[in-house]
């Protein structure tokens, strides 16, 4: 009887630090300094340090966020409005390889070119840009082996040319090359890679506009998400479908699993909003995306970034809304 006694809370405890294991939540991070206030923006992790680029107004200079001591300092301005894109960092750089270069809404002209910033020199390099007819915003960016990636988008502001284009981009080389189409059209969406594939997730057709409702865009979001695996250089869909769709969310990919992060929809009863949904998926063994615990604060336009193993997001609609961080408890 006694070992029985001893044995049921450890058996209890065993229990409950298996159950916590599984835990994450999500933390706002105050700021030694005034944080940055951007929406459509992007947010890049390299060596240590976070960057946040871009934002649907006037040009903006460089947010640089430091983990370390939870502080914000302003590197170079950048050499043209750009909103509507997901950046991404390779070596030293932070890549806008999409946007939009003006705030004519809903006709916004992309970019005629691609930018590095460089975090060791603080510079801004122009990059070739995507050829005419591909030039776009709102598509998602990745990088894998070297090569940037950049998959679906709109050509046209809000107005139309919702797409499934799919590009690569040599930085060594500075060119393009056109790669197939995506199963599926969506803008205002992200990517992921995950080991030797390559996720488009989320996002909507922002070229759908009801007769007499312009804006009805905002519930024309996309549930189903395709996978590119490099190996084969063959698109596939996943049977696993966003449980909630969004546009204007965000996604990461931390210790293998795709977290979709926040976004904004409306639906049959409800107005266009952002939303504080997360949901995650291990591509390798689910079959369903599983609910994460929420975000603190509603966001869509969001930046994502993971950086030791945690995820943090800056930004977005809801205003001056400051940082957040997710980890595993």
């Amino acid at each position: 009887m006694k070992k029985r006694i001893i044995a049921l809370p450890l058996l209890l405890l065993v229990m409950v630090a298996f159950c916590t294991m599984d835990n994450g939540a999500w933390t706002l991070i105050p700021s030694t300094n005034t944080p940055p206030s951007r929406n459509e923006c992007g947010f890049a992790a390299v060596k240590g340090k976070i960057y946040l680029v871009g934002g649907d107004a006037p040009a903006q200079p460089v947010g640089i966020y430091d983990p370390a001591t939870s502080s914000w300092t302003k590197g170079a301005m950048a050499p043209s409005i750009m909103h509507h894109f997901q950046a991404v960092g390779l070596g030293d750089k932070v890549y806008v390889l999409d946007a939009f270069s003006d705030r004519n809404y809903p006709n916004q002209v992309p970019l005629a070119n691609a930018y590095a910033y460089d975090t060791k020199t603080d510079n801004w390099q122009a990059l070739a840009g995507l050829p005419e007819g591909r030039r776009r915003g709102g598509a998602g960016a990745a990088v894998h082996n070297g090569k940037l990636y950049l998959v679906c988008g709109i050509l046209h502001g809000h107005h139309d040319g919702t797409n499934g284009l799919f590009d690569e981009y040599d930085p060594k080389a500075n060119t393009w090359t056109s790669l197939p189409d995506a199963p599926h059209i969506r803008d205002h969406s992200m990517a992921v890679v995950v080991k030797d594939k390559l996720y488009a997730i989320g996002g909507r057709n922002t070229s759908l506009h009801d007769a007499g409702n312009f804006m009805s865009f905002f519930d024309k979001v996309v549930l189903d998400v395709d996978c590119y695996d490099f190996k084969t250089g063959k698109w596939s869909t996943l049977p696993a479908k966003l449980p909630m769709g969004t546009g204007g969310g965000n996604c990461v990919n931390l210790d293998g699993k795709i977290f979709y992060i926040g976004g904004e929809r409306a639906t049959g009863t409800k107005p266009n909003g952002p939303q504080t949904d997360v949901f995650y998926l291990d591509p390798e063994t689910d079959t369903q995306w599983h609910p994460a615990p929420s975000l603190n604060k509603a966001r869509n336009g969001v930046g994502a970034a993971v950086y030791n193993h945690h995820i943090y997001i800056a930004g977005g609609a809801s205003g001056d809304i400051g940082l957040e961080r997710f980890g595993w408890q």
